[in-house]
């Protein structure tokens, strides 16, 4: 096709942001008509594109770069049939509550209501009906995740890690995960009884001490807006989470995060290179911004607590998040089981799960809770090395650099630069396991 660089820029950047808006919709408000929305951006989203850019990729870093985006839309568009109807499954009406007035709901809604409930004998009962109703939504997220690797066969991808993995060697991560549930392990609480449990336990419900009765933009700006850390900036719209826990509050910061770091990029960059489909400096502020709850100082500067209280606080959210960690790391593990029989697949999701949580879930929630998502391992890694940013921004701006206007700007400065490799060396995320242990130990001494 021999489209000009330029061109195949803008078109990925075109169906990228496309592509997140469909998949937002299909989150909340499940499958519209079945419409594949890359079948308009196919001159990117095609084995020949991909063919193409390896042989012209070598003379152009645009090109170069523009390879990993067209091989994510290829595999994206091939089983775009999957993904809807893994969407559909999500809100079928296929659970079935038993109660005085028997219902019908979908198992988006059951997770939703599991995950509202605060009474553990209640609670006890979605989870029982998620299990049992689960089947159709199972079946669907295996599918998916077999045809994803027969398209990727089929692209001559033989190692999906190498794409998706942005670490160097890619194998590492998967050592590194290991470790981190062994290091971690002593921190845990108590087994859980039940896998709901586990879940409800890394909501941090307890943790609820002074924060905004509702979550909004406002709260992002009183936080940081006299810093500078988005002046000039056009930060984009993102999803706030629903408020069921102080880790809500974590997962907002770390969308704040992510749309920061979306949003403070060279504006002449080609987008290729600002923003790759595996990016870890989006992961990065996602897991900086999200971890400032576990801080104590962030309790007493900006949500107006005691000392004493801030640093109780701080290490509840810590062990909620934690259970976090340890989940993203199994998620690593379990990479590539999808190739594995059937029953040696759900044991190992048992095993892992199990090891993870303290609680193992059912084999048949594989795939599903927690979903299987290609940005796992990017997540993960950059969780470990959001914590030696965090060290560097502590030992040059003292414990409240969150509201230095300097900090702010050394972070704004980080962005001017765009790395020549978008991955990480192996060294660089077991620095970040070591920051992990020794960041955890200073908070529970």
């Amino acid at each position: 096709m021999d489209l000009p660089p330029h061109e195949i820029d803008r078109l990925i950047a075109r169906a990228t942001d496309e592509l997140r808006q469909k998949e937002r919709a299909f989150r909340v408000e499940g499958p519209a008509p079945r419409g594949n929305v890359l079948e308009a951006f196919r001159a990117v989203s095609t084995r020949s594109m991909w063919i193409e850019l390896g042989e012209r990729g070598a003379k152009d870093p645009i090109l170069a770069a523009a390879r990993a985006h067209v091989a994510a839309l290829t595999i994206t568009r091939v089983t775009w049939a999957e993904r809807v109807r893994l969407a559909e499954a999500w809100h079928a009406p296929t659970i079935e509550i038993e109660g005085p007035v028997p219902e019908r709901v979908s198992p988006r809604v059951t997770l939703e209501r599991l995950l509202d409930e605060t009474v553990p004998a209640r609670r006890h009962v979605l989870a029982d009906a998620l299990t049992r109703g689960a089947g159709d939504l199972s079946d669907a997220a295996l599918v998916h995740e077999e045809r994803r690797a027969e398209a990727f066969r089929r692209l001559g991808i033989e190692d999906v890690d190498t794409l998706e993995i942005p670490v160097q060697p890619a194998a590492s991560l998967a050592r590194i995960a290991e470790r981190l549930l062994d290091v971690t392990a002593e921190l845990m609480p108590k087994r859980a009884l039940r896998w709901d449990d586990a879940l409800a336990a890394m909501l941090a419900r307890d943790a609820g001490e002074g924060w905004p009765a509702r979550l909004s933009p406002r709260w992002f700006q009183e936080l940081f807006g006299k810093t500078g850390l988005f002046e000039g900036l056009s930060i984009p719209p993102f999803p706030l989470p629903r408020l069921l826990g102080a880790a809500s509050f974590s997962r907002a910061l770390a969308r704040f995060g992510e749309a920061f770091a979306e949003a403070d990029v060279p504006r002449a960059a080609p987008f290729v290179l600002a923003r790759p489909p595996f990016d870890l400096r989006r992961a990065r502020r996602a897991a900086l911004f999200g971890a400032l709850p576990t801080d104590p100082t962030f309790g007493v500067r900006s949500l107006g607590l005691g000392r004493s209280r801030a640093r109780s606080q701080a290490q509840d959210v810590a062990r909620a998040l934690l259970f976090s960690l340890r989940l993203d790391a199994a998620r690593v593990l379990l990479r590539g089981t999808v190739t594995l029989p059937h029953r040696a697949r759900r044991e190992r999701f048992e095993e892992l799960t199990d090891r993870a949580l303290g609680a193992s879930l059912p084999g048949v929630l594989a795939f599903v809770l927690p979903a299987s998502d290609p940005q796992d391992p990017t997540r993960l890694a950059g969780a470990l090395l959001a914590l030696t940013d965090r060290r560097a921004l502590l030992e040059r701006f003292d414990e409240d650099w969150f509201q230095n206007p300097r900090a702010a700007l050394a972070l704004r400065e980080e962005h001017t630069v765009l790395p020549r490799d978008p991955t990480s060396p192996e060294a660089a995320i077991e620095a970040g396991l070591v920051e992990l242990s020794r960041s955890l130990a200073e908070l529970f001494r």
